[in-house]
């Protein structure tokens, strides 16, 4: 059992195909990557070989459950079937695209985050879908979809950015009768900071996965300045010791804390940005600090 799933195992709970396994095998994956040593991508192979059958089927993986947070681990299947090639891997990249395809939608086109949450739009949930669904669409889709994609971004840009702070809240609920919501606008009460840091990274990390050519460059751009400008507004509430608090706005009022994970979740979008080009190298400082 590896560490990160300790708390499971403690509680005699098997993990299951999780979003949090998807985290921990790229990133095994990218440090195999960069350092090619072959321990990484063993280790990761081993991992999702055991839960993926011959046929593509995965064990305690279920399309009709309609969990956005679980297309996340099928990112790994991209990047495993690009090294081996191994045919199972690539029938479940088709059984989670196909949960993609049906996944329950508000009306204005997004994505439930779970089936069990209608009309739910979480940011997290951006994070867990969109980089997936643009990877299949750029790899084995001729782009068909990418418009979607898009569309699903400018939404939450429309209907989840507070244009004061431009910082975005952490749910959106579309028929607005969820208890959390306001019942004017259907949304959350603030803004944290783990779901602002999961909304960049599905910026950051879906822009990266799009080959947009002609066709798509004024919504590739714009999705780049979308990008930016969250940046630029999660930068104005950075603390002096580079990390963020729990809830950004609300700064060292009690009991709110500076957060660690949200704060490296920041770290890497400032970074990985730079390095990309997304962001100027002035922004690394900022990066590093974090």
């Amino acid at each position: 059992v590896p560490a990160w799933n300790i708390e499971k195992a403690r509680e005699g709970k098997a993990a299951g195909w999780n979003y949090i396994d998807g985290c921990m095998i790229l990133a095994l994956l990218e440090i195999y990557n960069a350092t090619g040593e072959k321990k990484y991508y063993e280790f990761a192979d081993a991992f999702i070989d055991h839960r993926v059958q011959e046929d593509g089927t995965i064990t305690k993986y279920s399309v009709e459950e309609y969990n956005i947070d679980n297309v996340n681990a099928g990112k790994t299947l991209f990047a495993l079937y690009a090294l081996n090639g191994k045919e199972k891997y690539r029938k479940a990249i088709d059984l989670i695209y196909s949960q993609v395809e049906t996944q329950p939608r508000t009306e204005e086109g997004n994505f439930w985050h779970k089936k069990i949450y209608p009309n739910q739009v979480w940011l997290d949930g951006m994070y867990m879908g969109q980089p997936f669904y643009m990877e299949y669409e750029t790899k084995f889709d001729d782009k068909k979809h990418y418009d979607d994609i898009f569309h699903q971004f400018a939404n939450v840009v429309k209907y989840m950015r507070d244009p004061k702070t431009g910082l975005y809240y952490h749910g959106y609920d579309a028929s607005k009768k969820a208890f959390w919501c306001n019942k004017e606008t259907g949304l959350s009460q603030n803004f944290w900071l783990r779901a602002l840091g999961w909304y960049s990274m599905a910026l950051l990390d879906t822009l990266s996965k799009c080959e947009p050519g002609e066709e798509y460059k004024a919504e590739y751009d714009n999705l780049k300045k979308v990008f930016v400008d969250l940046i630029d507004s999660m930068l104005k509430f950075q603390d002096e010791s580079g990390m963020w608090y729990q809830l950004p706005a609300l700064g060292g009022q009690e009991p709110n804390y500076l957060e660690t994970s949200g704060s490296a979740i920041m770290a890497y979008s400032l970074l990985k940005g730079v390095r990309l080009g997304f962001l100027p190298e002035s922004y690394r400082a900022y990066g590093l600090k974090a």
